[in-house]
């Protein structure tokens, strides 16, 4: 794993816990367009378990996982673009 893309996934964990909730946001969207980050994922899962009540918000069961899930397959074409 490259030295930035595991201190970006770092600080996305730890600001999960320890920070506004816009930090991790930030840091997936970097590891989604810089790399093909499943972590993200994870990250979600970690944020719905924390933070989402037990219905979800308005009906949605695991808003932050499927957030990070069209995150991550969103921004596919940007990350193509940017490697070229």
């Amino acid at each position: 794993m490259p030295i930035l893309r595991a201190f970006v996934a770092g600080i996305s964990f730890a600001s999960v816990l320890f920070a506004s909730p816009w930090v991790p946001i930030v840091g997936a969207g970097i590891l989604a367009v810089r790399f093909r980050a499943w972590e993200i994922l994870i990250l979600g899962a970690l944020i719905d378990l924390l933070y989402v009540p037990p219905g979800g918000f308005f009906g949605i069961p695991i808003p932050a996982t499927l957030v990070a899930f069209i995150l991550l397959l969103g921004l596919e074409p940007f990350r193509k673009k940017l490697l070229l």
